[in-house]
């Protein structure tokens, strides 16, 4: 049994997607799927149903789903606890992020940190399945930061007393989909639609991203029907573009599209969600090069440090 396995089914689990999980895990759907399957082989039994869509775990797949994130866990801990003894991983530095994040925001900041960090070694993990999985990483000390989302009143699960918290920046969630072949709208939000809109989210009440609460207040007369699940921001841009339904999206992912005429908005900017870009970290622990790193990051957020 591999370790990586038990990452693809993690990601699996929480995506209900082969697709999207295998872009998540960075390797094609063949690969991934071949590598489910083996570890449904060394385990003897499916953990996936197949037949449903999106994919759902099979009553053997939920019993090893807890034993998977704790086999994770423990690997994952003492590699750390390992490196850190043997005095190898002074000089990494360990962050932890959504999958949309580390591809249209963290590489431009990273960037304006570089000058600033007195390392080449940066690892940035993006395979943590919900939200509360990555706040564990970093209560556990498996990732020094975490970057995310935070949308109006959320509530992540996690004890909030151990947490430091700064704001890096904002982004705008926009309601986008494919034009008609005329150049007009599919859909217009604001005005009821005679059948359900199909809606490239997972709906979930857990999202860092607050669509559903958003969609259930803003558009409570709309009618939305879920027909594709992802978190990654770049396989929805993919699937709006390609007309399967529509999606709320980064302004900074869609702005050059929107700009083409491949998308169009399906609301005005008014009814954007706005939410903010968070980073933590974990008091309990003062790892000299992760304290000078977060004093960085608060003199750059309060206008300080250039960029």
């Amino acid at each position: 049994m591999k370790i990586k396995w038990l990452y693809d089914f993690l990601a699996l689990s929480a995506e209900g997607n082969f697709r999207a999980s295998a872009e998540q895990r960075g390797v094609s759907q063949p690969a991934f799927s071949r590598r489910i399957r083996a570890l449904e082989s060394w385990v003897g039994v499916a953990l996936i149903d197949r037949d449903s869509q999106p994919s759902h775990l099979t009553e053997a797949g939920k019993l090893f789903l807890p034993a998977a994130k704790k086999i994770v866990d423990i690997a994952n801990a003492s590699k750390a606890e390992i490196l850190r003894q043997a005095g190898e991983n002074d000089e990494c530095i360990r962050f932890a992020t959504l999958a949309t994040l580390s591809q249209i925001f963290i590489p431009a900041w990273l960037r304006s940190l570089q000058p600033f960090i007195a390392t080449n070694r940066i690892i940035v993990r993006t395979e943590y399945g919900t939200i509360a999985d990555y706040f564990v990483a970093l209560d556990k000390n498996m990732v020094d930061f975490f970057i995310s989302y935070l949308g109006p009143n959320a509530e992540y699960p996690t004890d909030v007393s151990s947490l430091m918290a700064l704001k890096l920046g904002a982004e705008s969630l926009v309601p986008v989909a494919s034009p008609n072949r005329d150049g007009s709208r599919r859909w217009w939000l604001p005005e009821v639609s005679a059948s359900p809109i199909p809606c490239l989210h997972k709906l979930s009440d857990h999202s860092p991203w607050p669509i559903k609460k958003h969609m259930q207040e803003t558009y409570r007369d709309q009618a939305f029907m879920s027909v594709y699940d992802s978190s990654i921001g770049t396989t929805l841009r993919e699937m709006a573009i390609e007309g399967f339904g529509l999606a709320w999206l980064p302004q900074t992912l869609v702005c050059d599209d929107l700009k083409s005429g491949r998308l169009v908005r399906a609301a005005k900017p008014a009814d954007d969600i706005c939410v903010d870009i968070m980073i933590y970290r974990c008091s309990k622990y003062n790892d000299p090069k992760v304290e000078k790193i977060w004093n960085i990051i608060l003199q750059q957020v309060r206008g300080h440090v250039a960029v």
